[in-house]
């Protein structure tokens, strides 16, 4: 990884944009924006953009409209999910969890799991990758 600092100011889609160095930082409510302003929100139930991608973890911004659902299945690694707007609700195979906004899950690899969008979301999904 090279000793670089980088605030993504710029395009979130640009192909080459860099996803992993020593620092990056994030206006997320600018990134919040450009990603509800993009068509992929406008016409479909959601838009995503990967913020942060090396060897060890993954950060992916996912805003979804309501009633939208993602169907993880099993993610075969540790995640977390932190809801910035919205509400959603977080199921697995024995219990439901609701989210409200601000709140924060820690979810183990081996848990088969869903979420729907309450009302239309905005969520930081974090995902730690076994080695």
């Amino acid at each position: 990884m090279k000793n670089q600092f980088l605030e993504n100011v710029y395009s979130c889609h640009v192909p080459d944009r860099l996803l992993d160095a020593s620092l990056l930082k994030f206006d997320l409510p600018k990134v919040i924006e450009k990603i509800i302003n993009e068509d992929a929100w406008k016409t479909g139930d959601r838009n995503a953009i990967t913020l942060v991608k090396n060897e060890y973890m993954r950060i992916v911004l996912i805003a979804l409209h309501k009633k939208s659902e993602i169907n993880f299945h099993q993610s075969g690694n540790l995640i977390s999910i932190q809801l910035i707007q919205g509400e959603l609700n977080f199921k697995t195979d024995s219990q439901s969890v609701i989210l409200k906004e601000g709140g924060l899950l820690a979810v183990h690899e081996d848990m088969k799991h869903n979420l729907i969008a309450l009302e239309e979301s905005v969520f930081l999904l974090t995902i730690i990758i076994a080695l």
